[in-house]
């Protein structure tokens, strides 16, 4: 268990490890979890450390965010990739840690996991703790189809599934850790964000040119301020001029519905059957 963004509860805590250990997982953590971030650079690098630290771990074969929230973008400088990349391990978590799941994939190549966080784990959907718990135990790509997406823009598209939360994404523009995404089907999340400030974004994405080459966007929950029918409407105009695939209602984000996926698999996208399918 890790915290490169916010601490968690202890409420939240007992909630998530109970369910770990009721799947027969064993867990490992260290007290930072439940403590205040503060603030500077001497901070930043301490929790770039302990990240480094669990990362290290000779018994963990998995690394498992706490909660999303805020920091972990701070902590990239610090990290050793190459330090990290000596222990292959499956990196799960979203929202805040989109930053990590985007760079270890980038960088590193590897498969990581956009999906619930220890502390939303007990609060989401049956079928999206299985979702969770599958993915982690399955020993490589698994071919399976999510149905029921909605067609905004119409066609079939093939690449390397990327994204996670919109307002993650676009603080990313700009730096050495900026995604590149040509031959990628994109999908983005967000929460409380304003419907003119998603439209602000997605339009951020698109002038920055890191949606060059996108062979298809998909669309998540946005929960808090809007309805996501509202926030589909309003990014389903936005990204109309990129000319690709556009669907909506892919089953990820802030809400109970938060499926895991591997970031890096293979998928197709065929919006006329409103599919999600994974390529093994």
């Amino acid at each position: 268990m890790v915290a490169p963004a916010s601490p968690i509860s202890r409420e939240s805590w007992e909630k998530g490890v109970s369910l770990l250990k009721d799947w027969g997982f064993r867990v490992i953590w260290g007290p930072e979890i439940f403590k205040p971030c503060t603030w500077g650079a001497e901070n930043d690098r301490k929790r770039a450390r302990l990240f480094q630290e669990a990362w290290g771990h000779p018994e963990a074969k998995a690394v498992l965010g706490v909660r999303g929230g805020y920091g972990s973008l701070k902590i990239l400088p610090y990290l050793d990739l190459h330090l990290l990349a000596r222990h292959p391990k499956r990196l799960v978590g979203f929202s805040d840690l989109t930053n990590l799941l985007l760079i270890l994939q980038k960088r590193l190549r590897w498969v990581t996991f956009h999906g619930p966080t220890l502390a939303q784990l007990p609060e989401v959907t049956s079928e999206a703790r299985e979702s969770w718990r599958k993915w982690l135990t399955t020993p490589g790509p698994s071919p399976e189809t999510i149905t029921g997406l909605v067609e905004l823009h119409p066609g079939v598209a093939e690449g390397t599934l990327v994204g996670g939360n919109l307002t993650t994404i676009c603080h990313l523009l700009g730096t050495p850790y900026a995604p590149r995404w040509r031959g990628s089907l994109l999908f983005l999340e967000d929460h409380n964000e304003a419907l003119y400030r998603l439209d602000r974004l997605a339009h951020h994405l698109m002038f920055s040119g890191i949606l060059q080459g996108v062979r298809g966007i998909l669309l998540g929950s946005f929960t808090g301020e809007v309805s996501s029918r509202h926030a589909h409407e309003v990014l389903g105009l936005a990204f109309a001029p990129l000319g690709v695939p556009v669907a909506a209602g892919l089953p990820v984000g802030h809400q109970p519905a938060n499926h895991t996926l591997p970031l890096g698999a293979r998928v197709r996208l065929d919006t006329a059957r409103g599919t999600l399918s994974f390529l093994a």
